[in-house]
Parts: C-alpha cells; sequence; structure tokens
C-alpha cells in the first residue's frame, strides 16, 4: 500500500538510512525500521506526525526535548543517535531493540511471577532515576514504552520527554490525539500541572507495578475524563488482596508509589527500586480498605471494594470447597476505629464498617455451604471420586458409632439401623450416577488420579476445576462483560470433553490422540478472542463514523472548495481516524463470527464425544476425526485473527 509519509521519510534521511517498513504508529510518532549503512546497523527512526509537525511550537519542543534525551546514556535507555528536521520531516534516529513491547508481554502473560515483576521494576526505576538526576522526567512511563530485549529479558525505556513535547509551551491539546496515556497518569497529571518532578513518573511506574502482579490496572473507565477523575480522587483494591502470595515490603513499596499527593510518594526513583528489592517482610500492614478524604466535599468515604466474584452459569455452579479460595478472594479485614479521631472521622470510619458488614454478609451468602444435589458439579472425574471416598468413609464412621451407642445403651433395639440406611442411601445413590457416567466400579476405592494419564497434549489449563480455569481463560472485567458467558461455556465444553475422554478406554483414547491438544488450544483462543473483543468495544464504542463523517462534511463545506492549510490537517486527520475506526469495525465483526465458530465447534466436539462412548467407536470415530481436523483448522485460523488484531491495536 502506497505510504506517502514513508516516501517523505526516504527521502529526508538521504542515503545515510535505508527505509524498511513500518513497525509502529500511534498519536506521538510514527516509527519505521531502517538500517544504517554507513556503520552497517539496524535502527529505527521515529517521525512526527504531519498533523503535529504542523504547529512551529510543537516542532520545536520535540527537537529540543529528544536532543535532551540524546544525552543520556544508560544500559536501561534506547539510546539516540540522531535528531534533524529535514524537508519539513522532523524525527529522530535510536536504537533498534530486537524484542517485545512489555505491553506485548502483558497481551499474552497479564500477571507475572513475583520476582519477574520485582526485576522489571527495579530496573526500570533505576533508569528513571539516571534521568531524573540529568534533569530528565519521562511523562509517559507506559508498558509501551518499555522494551524488553529478546536475548537478555533486560528492559529498556524509550520516548523519554516525548509527550512534553506534544504538549507544547502553551498546553495545546490536539484533535484525536490523546496526550500521554490516562491509564498511567499521575494525579498530577491528570489535573494538568505545568511543572512536574521524578515523582510523576514515580506514580506511573507504580501503575505498571499494579498492573504486573494484579493483572489488571488500578482503574478502569470508559472513557478519558472518567479514568482522570480517579486518578485524582479514588483508591485502587488492595493489592495484598488481589495477590495474597506477594510479599507485603513489594505491595507495600507498589502502594506508597499510588499516593495522591507527590510528597506521599518516594522522594526518589532510586529509593523506590531499593523498596522494591527488598525482601525483608515489612514490619507494618496496611489495611486492604483505607477512608480516603475527598477534598471538594470534606467527607470520608470507603476506597476500595472487595473483586466482583465470578458470576454462576447454568452449566457449571463453580462448587464451593477447599480450593475455591484460589479464585475467591479472602474477605478484607474490618477497618480500625480511629483512636484519636474527629467527629468526622468516626463518621468515615462507621460507614466503612457499614459497608464491610454488607460485603461480609454478601460473601457469606455466595460461599454458602452447596446442597448434596450441585455439589459434585464443575468438578473433575478424579475431584468426584476422591470427594465420594470421604464421604462414604466418613459416613460409615458416623454408622459405626451410632452403632457403638447403640449397643452400649440399648442392646434389645437396633434403633442405628434407620439413620444408618438413610446415610447409606445417599452414598449409593452417588455411586449409582457415577457409574452411569461411565467410572468403572473398580476406580471408586483406589486411589491415585488418572485423570492426567494417557491425554496427549495434557496443559495446565486441563487440570484447573472449572472456575480455575474460566479466570485463566479471561481477566474479571471481561468475564463481567457480555462476553462472558461465551468464556464460561467455553470452560464447559472444554471440561466435559476432557471428562468423557479420561472416561474412554485407553484402546480408544489412543486412537484420538489429537482431541485433547486441540480442545486445549480451542479454549484458549475463546478466552484470547473474548478479551480481544472486549477492548475492541472499548477502543470503538465512544467513536461514531457518523459523527466523523458530519464533521468532515462541515469542514469541507466551511472550507468551500479552498480549505486553508489548517483546514487541510484536520481534514486529514479526520479521515485517518475514520479510517481506522471502520478497520477496526470490520475486524470486530470478523472475530465476532469466529468467536460464534469457535464455541460451536467446542461443542460439537463434545456431542461428537458423547456419541463416541454411547454408539461405539466405530460408528462415531469419523465424525470425532472430522470435527477435531475442522476445530484445528479454526484454532489456526483464530490464532492468526487475534495476532493481526493486537498488531492493529497496538499501532
Amino acid at each position: 500500500m502506497n505510504d506517502p509519509l514513508l516516501d517523505r521519510v526516504t527521502v529526508a534521511v538521504g542515503t545515510q538510512y535505508l527505509v524498511d517498513a513500518e513497525i509502529g504508529r500511534g498519536g506521538m510518532a510514527v516509527v519505521y525500521r531502517a538500517t544504517d549503512l554507513r556503520l552497517n546497523r539496524r535502527v529505527a527512526i521515529k517521525v512526527l506526525p504531519p498533523e503535529l509537525a504542523f504547529n512551529a511550537d510543537v516542532r520545536e519542543r520535540f527537537l529540543r526535548e529528544a536532543q535532551t534525551s540524546a544525552q543520556l546514556s544508560h544500559p536501561g535507555i534506547v539510546p539516540i543517535y540522531t535528531v534533524d528536521e529535514r524537508d519539513g520531516i522532523v524525527y529522530f534516529v535510536m536504537a533498534l531493540v530486537d524484542g517485545e513491547s512489555l505491553a506485548e508481554r502483558l497481551v499474552r502473560e497479564p500477571r507475572l511471577p513475583i520476582e519477574e515483576a520485582r526485576r522489571l521494576l527495579a530496573a526500570v526505576a533505576e533508569a528513571l532515576a539516571y534521568a531524573h538526576s540529568r534533569g530528565v522526567v519521562h511523562r509517559d512511563v507506559k508498558p509501551d514504552n518499555i522494551m524488553l530485549d529478546r536475548a537478555s529479558g533486560r528492559p529498556l525505556m524509550t520516548d523519554f520527554g516525548i509527550a512534553r513535547a506534544a504538549q507544547g509551551d502553551s498546553r495545546l491539546t490536539v484533535t484525536g490525539v490523546a496526550i500521554g496515556t490516562p491509564a498511567y497518569m499521575s494525579p498530577e497529571q491528570a489535573l494538568g500541572e505545568r511543572e512536574l518532578d521524578g515523582r510523576s513518573d514515580i506514580y506511573s511506574l507504580g501503575v505498571i507495578g499494579y498492573q504486573l502482579l494484579a493483572g489488571e490496572t488500578p482503574f478502569k473507565a470508559s472513557n478519558t475524563p472518567a479514568m482522570l477523575v480517579k486518578h485524582i480522587s479514588e483508591t485502587p483494591r488492595s493489592l495484598a488482596m488481589l495477590r495474597p502470595d506477594a510479599p507485603s515490603a513489594l505491595t507495600h513499596a507498589i502502594s506508597k508509589s499510588l499516593a495522591k499527593k507527590p510528597d506521599d510518594r518516594w522522594n526518589d526513583a532510586m529509593g523506590f527500586r531499593d523498596a522494591l528489592l527488598d525482601t525483608r517482610e515489612a514490619t507494618h500492614h496496611e489495611p486492604a480498605w483505607q477512608p480516603v478524604r475527598d477534598g471538594r466535599t470534606g467527607l470520608g468515604r470507603q476506597a476500595a471494594t472487595p473483586p466482583v466474584l465470578p458470576r454462576n452459569d447454568r452449566l457449571y455452579v463453580p462448587p464451593m470447597r477447599s480450593g475455591a479460595a484460589s479464585w475467591s478472594p479472602e474477605l478484607p479485614p474490618m477497618p480500625a476505629a480511629p483512636v484519636w479521631g474527629s467527629r468526622a472521622d468516626w463518621r468515615d470510619w462507621k460507614k466503612s464498617r457499614k459497608r464491610w458488614e454488607q460485603e461480609q454478609r454478601k460473601r457469606n451468602r455466595a460461599l454458602g455451604a452447596p446442597d448434596d444435589e450441585h455439589e459434585y458439579e464443575g468438578l473433575t472425574v478424579d475431584e468426584q471420586l476422591v470427594r465420594f471416598r470421604r464421604k462414604t468413609i466418613g459416613t460409615i464412621g458416623t454408622v459405626a458409632t451410632l452403632a457403638t451407642i447403640n449397643v452400649l445403651t440399648s442392646p434389645h433395639f437396633l434403633w442405628f439401623l434407620l439413620p444408618g440406611a438413610f446415610m447409606m442411601l445417599g452414598i449409593a445413590s452417588r455411586a449409582g450416577r457415577l457409574w452411569a457416567d461411565g467410572v468403572p466400579v473398580g476406580r471408586f476405592f483406589r486411589r491415585g488420579h488418572e485423570g492426567g494419564a494417557g491425554l496427549a497434549g495434557s496443559a495446565p489449563l486441563a487440570r484447573m476445576s472449572i472456575a480455575e480455569a474460566v479466570q485463566r481463560l479471561a481477566p474479571i472485567d471481561v468475564l463481567d462483560g457480555p462476553y462472558g458467558d461465551v468464556v464460561r461455556r467455553a470452560a464447559s465444553d472444554h471440561a466435559a470433553v476432557r471428562d468423557t475422554l479420561v472416561r474412554l478406554p485407553e484402546a480408544e483414547r489412543s486412537m484420538i490422540p489429537d482431541v485433547a491438544p486441540t480442545v486445549d488450544a480451542l479454549a484458549e483462543r475463546v478466552g484470547a478472542l473474548a478479551t480481544t473483543l472486549h477492548r475492541l468495544d472499548a477502543d470503538i464504542g465512544g467513536s461514531s463514523l457518523t459523527s466523523l463523517d458530519a464533521r468532515i462534511t462541515a469542514l469541507q463545506a466551511e472550507a468551500r472548495g479552498a480549505p486553508t492549510p489548517e483546514q487541510e490537517r484536520r481534514i486529514a486527520l479526520l479521515e485517518r481516524q475514520r479510517s481506522s475506526i471502520g478497520e477496526l469495525a470490520n475486524r470486530r465483526v470478523v472475530l465476532a463470527s469466529q468467536l460464534e465458530s469457535a464455541g460451536l465447534a467446542l461443542q460439537n466436539l463434545r456431542l461428537d464425544l458423547l456419541k463416541l462412548r454411547s454408539s461405539g467407536l466405530e460408528s462415531a470415530m469419523a465424525d470425532v476425526t472430522s470435527a477435531t481436523q475442522e476445530a484445528r483448522a479454526l484454532s489456526r485460523e483464530i490464532g492468526n485473527a487475534v495476532d493481526a488484531m493486537r498488531e492493529v491495536h497496538r499501532l
């Protein structure tokens, strides 16, 4: 496809650089991969978009900030080689990092291991400390601006000061271009303060740290103004509650970096780095809920609310057993009463306690003991057998105790037989259901697990309970959205296929080795599709093609066939926005269709396997093989579509 900007960049850089292709595009810049012909090395050329370069103030500040950043020399900062302006093209040349951005890593792995998160955060904090010591504030710390070297895994910061360059001395707002990234902005940035120091970067890095541990950013909002208000006035949920396995010293370091007032954060980035690397257990424990003073009203309010429990699905009701803690967060402690507080503090504490009591009652209802009818739903065969054995042994022990008491107290009347018969009737009923489901009687009391044995392609997803699998497939905000039911149904079908495979004889199971890895991959694809569609809806939800068309038409009518340079720039920008939104909308239709197809493919495999169990191998083998092949092809197609969508989303 013809790219006029690429042609202009190729001419502007002359014979020193051989421009290869565009590798990134955003509101702040367009990035091209190129080769330095003189030094024979790969470089990246970052170009200020024409709609920004048009403004002399932005152009001069971009050059000045890039020149300042070029003075930085640190192993954790991507070096800048050249800063220049030629033929109306404003650009700088920097090293090309062989790897991916932290944002791309988080799409693939939303929550990082604790030590990996600690290592990345400490390295970035050290790079920021170096820049701050030389008077350079980044202003746009976010995962997209942290590159991960493929060979060493070392993080490298890029784009120092570019957000300030776009903002300009007049604090100008550019139509259609977001200044900074709202999800990672500090409160002082959200308030529009002109002068920022390194503590603003510390806050943004704290947001990233929260995301690395919790799997989500501290705040979520449907639009930019709402997000900025949250940064200014709300307190995020406790990291200790969302990631209970994280050391308290680490969660405290991140929580302190997220303080609303700069004076309440770490004094400098090196102090933040040292706190991140401190492996000692913290001597203090921050309450999960903190009354937050609203400066506008003087009233306190509850700062954080417990995360919403996963919604139940008619196909699988998550069993409330000992393993439920893996997906059901622990209730935060009751808010501590103020010792020497004012009347307003006591009023705040009463509100906090009332809120806590309401959440306690809600959680107790949600985690109430299940009835016997649904006790085994959502469990694998091995889990059902373990529970059956425990109940059987417990029942036998109870009956034996009753019999002993009966013999010692009234041996002439065997009253224990009546309650014992009722209790054993329940055991017999459950044994009959297990046998009807295809579990051999010989397995009822044989210890050991067979769920993963003999299943080709056994993956972590296959060894999870339904509730755990649902949480593994998609983030909680996706599960609470319109695509949550699709993900739950996929987890339900996946578990059903796996359980059916376990019940098949080894000889029959060995003849369909591709089914297990196929359903694993397809379930993962459903989760990825649902997450991508959820984010896509958020991106294009507030944009209207009709509204953009109306604005373009109005500008063209205003120009009357002879547009000014300013009108040409605005029309070009609106047309670019319309093209991007139209492309995203078209891709959304394709992804939604593929999500439906993936769900149907899982259901078809489930039904074909049930047919194989009931009708025999010969009559159903062809159907299972055909469904598996179609599902594998669909999984590959969905994978390609999701990868393409992520690339478009990143750009």
